[in-house]
C-alpha cells in the first residue's frame, strides 16, 4: 500500500527563526542554516538577498545551509531518529513525500523584501517526491560521490554522519493515486490548495484534515497523531516536534480525489 509521508522542512522558530518566502502563487522554501556537511550558501541557491533582508542581517548570504530536499534535482536525504522512524514504517519505492513549512507572504518595500503585515504566518504543502531509489550512504558517505563534492553536492553525501544516512531519489515520473501527468518530485504553487493551517492568526499547527486522513471519519491517521484528541471533526493539532509523519490511506478514492485537487497547483509533464 502507497504511503504518504507529510515531512517538515524549512525554516522554523529554532532553525532559521524566520518563515519561508510566499510571493502570491511562489513559494520558496528556506533550507536551514548549517556549518558543516555542506559547502552550499544562500547564495549559491539564490537566496542571499531575501535571506539576509528577512532576517534583519542574522543570517549572511554567504552562509551555509543544509539544501535538503533538493527538489531541482529530485534528492532527499534524513538520518538519525527520523530515519529510523521512516524504516519501521516500512516507508520504500513508491511511497509520496509532501514537503510541508512555516510560510509568510513577502513584499517588496524601498527596493528590500519585507514579510507582509497582512500574513501572520501559515503552514502549507511546498514540494513532492515520490521515491524512487533508496540509497544508504552510512556513516561516510564519501564512496557515493564519483568526484569531490561541489556547492551543489547534496549535504547527506558530505562529510561524516550517523549510521543510518540514507538519500531518497525521486522517480521519473509518479505513478500512484491515478497521477499519471507529472514528474516523480516537483514543487506546488501557492493557493487554497496547498494552504495548510485553517486559522493562521490563531493558531497556524491546526491543519485542515480531509476525512480519508480523519479517524473521527473512518480516515487512518498518521503517525506521531495516535492522540484522538488532536483530531476534530475537520481539523487536526499538528505536534510541534517531529519531522515525518506517516499516513497509509484506507479510502484510496478519497486520497486519491484530495492528491488530484492538490496536483492541480503542479506543472504537469507536458
Amino acid at each position: 500500500m502507497t504511503k504518504i509521508i507529510f515531512s517538515r522542512k524549512g525554516f522554523d522558530s529554532s532553525a532559521g527563526g524566520i518563515p519561508s518566502s510566499k510571493r502570491g502563487e511562489h513559494l520558496i522554501s528556506f533550507p536551514i542554516p548549517y556549518k558543516k556537511n555542506t559547502l552550499t550558501t544562500y547564495n549559491h541557491v539564490g537566496l542571499g538577498k531575501d535571506i539576509k533582508e528577512l532576517s534583519n542581517n542574522k543570517i549572511k548570504p554567504t552562509d551555509t545551509c543544509h539544501f535538503d530536499p533538493n527538489l531541482d534535482y529530485g534528492e532527499f536525504g534524513q538520518v538519525g531518529a527520523a530515519q529510523t522512524h521512516l524504516k519501521n514504517n516500512n516507508v520504500g519505492v513508491g511511497d509520496l513525500f509532501l514537503f510541508w513549512g512555516w510560510f509568510r507572504e513577502t513584499l517588496t518595500v524601498n527596493k528590500q523584501t519585507v514579510f507582509s503585515k497582512e500574513d501572520p504566518g501559515h503552514y502549507r504543502l511546498f514540494g513532492w517526491m515520490q521515491i524512487g531509489q533508496i540509497i544508504h550512504l552510512g556513516k561516510d558517505p564519501s564512496w557515493y560521490l564519483k568526484e569531490e563534492p561541489h556547492s551543489m553536492s547534496h549535504p547527506h553525501t558530505i562529510g561524516l554522519w550517523g549510521d543510518n544516512n540514507t538519500l531518497y531519489l525521486a522517480s521519473d515520473k509518479l505513478d500512484t493515486f491515478g497521477l499519471k501527468d507529472y514528474y516523480g518530485f516537483g514543487k506546488f504553487k501557492a493557493s487554497h490548495r496547498t494552504n495548510l493551517s485553517i486559522n493562521p492568526s490563531v493558531k497556524k499547527s491546526k491543519w485542515i484534515c480531509p476525512k480519508w486522513l480523519n479517524p473521527n471519519h473512518g480516515g487512518c491517521g498518521m503517525t506521531y497523531h495516535k492522540d484522538i484528541k488532536r483530531w476534530d471533526d475537520n481539523t487536526v493539532d499538528i505536534v510541534g516536534r517531529g519531522q515525518e509523519f506517516i499516513a497509509e490511506p484506507k479510502n484510496l478514492n478519497d486520497c486519491k480525489v484530495w492528491l488530484k485537487d492538490i496536483f492541480k497547483d503542479a506543472n504537469t509533464i507536458n
